[in-house]
């Protein structure tokens, strides 16, 4: 597999302050993300009362960029449990990282495009990238829509220039001209659009749902089971109670990121509702999980076949 180098200082401090894992008491680290349910869930706190008065605290929150660091810090033993797209879940997997994934949540192709353009720019499709500088987050989903709309325009990777960057020092390089376009997610989708006008360009996934994963590590799955089935039933609720208070989830959100609001709406409207679940991991997810790590492997991004179904652990029934 071409191994992305992200472990720098920035993610060694913070492995450094995740501390141990979980299993060092009762409690468990939860790697979080701008945005999710995840994210929700550790704002309003919710989650880890209910978690306590089961005996599985205190609850760690740690907040990472993007999915490859955190499943870095996954891999060391310094989160127990987390969220990721596809594609980090395909890298590890090809590690041969203890991790599996224990939850689901898909969205269709046709809303998770995240290319990005400036406004005045003259791509209107993938095929337009040709030649030019395309920014996204190595080892992140956002790689393999990449592999995928280029495969279906008829290119690869080999035919522009791919700049790997992190999506804070993507936002950078998109507002100084450095890049042509990018590929990304929300809120950093959203928030260029609003802050830069950028024009989204449609791409073409092949069908191929964008899926959200919870993951955890498989010693955590393997030794206490109960508290993975615990915290995926609490956040399975909270899940419920965003869906039911997205104006609320705006302002909360806007709050803890300092985000504008209309970016926040924004981000709420492009997925109309679906943007909060957590469900059980099942054949279709995995057979989709399958297609993703097929086109990585035949692009060159990973250096062997895998088998999608070897990564998950279908051992929770949701309670409702």
């Amino acid at each position: 597999m071409k191994r992305r180098t992200l472990l720098g200082a920035g993610v060694a401090l913070l492995l450094a302050a995740c501390g141990g894992g979980g299993d060092a008491g009762r409690g468990i680290t939860i790697g979080v993300q701008k945005g999710g349910v995840l994210f929700v869930a550790q704002q309003r706190g919710e989650v880890a009362k209910r978690l306590a008065a089961q005996g599985i605290a205190p609850v760690k929150w740690v907040e990472f960029p993007s999915g490859p660091p955190l499943i870095e810090a996954m891999r060391a033993g310094s989160v127990d449990l987390g969220a990721v797209g596809d594609t980090p879940v395909a890298y590890a997997q090809a590690s041969g990282s203890d991790i599996v994934y224990v939850a689901t949540h898909s969205f269709p192709s046709s809303i998770t495009g995240g290319l990005i353009v400036p406004k005045g720019s003259p791509i209107r499709a993938a095929a337009d990238l040709k030649g030019k500088r395309l920014a996204f987050t190595k080892g992140s989903a956002s790689e393999l829509s990449a592999v995928v709309a280029l495969k279906k325009a008829g290119l690869t990777l080999r035919d522009l220039t791919p700049v790997y960057l992190a999506p804070g020092d993507a936002m950078t390089a998109f507002a100084n001209g450095s890049i042509d376009a990018w590929l990304t997610w929300d809120p950093y989708r959203a928030l260029a659009q609003e802050r830069f006008g950028a024009r989204e360009v449609p791409i073409d996934r092949a069908g191929l749902a964008a899926t959200n994963f919870t993951i955890a590590r498989g010693a955590l799955v393997r030794e206490r089971p109960q508290v993975v089935v615990a915290t995926l039933d609490a956040l399975r609720d909270e899940a419920a109670w965003a869906r039911a208070h997205l104006p609320e989830v705006e302002k909360l959100a806007s709050a803890a990121t300092r985000l504008p609001p209309a970016v926040q709406h924004a981000m709420l409207a492009r997925y109309g509702g679906n943007a909060f679940a957590i469900d059980p991991v099942s054949p279709a997810d995995i057979a989709n999980q399958q297609r993703v790590s097929d086109y990585l492997t035949q692009a060159g991004v990973l250096d062997r076949k895998l088998d999608a179904a070897a990564a998950a652990w279908t051992g929770w029934k949701p309670k409702s």
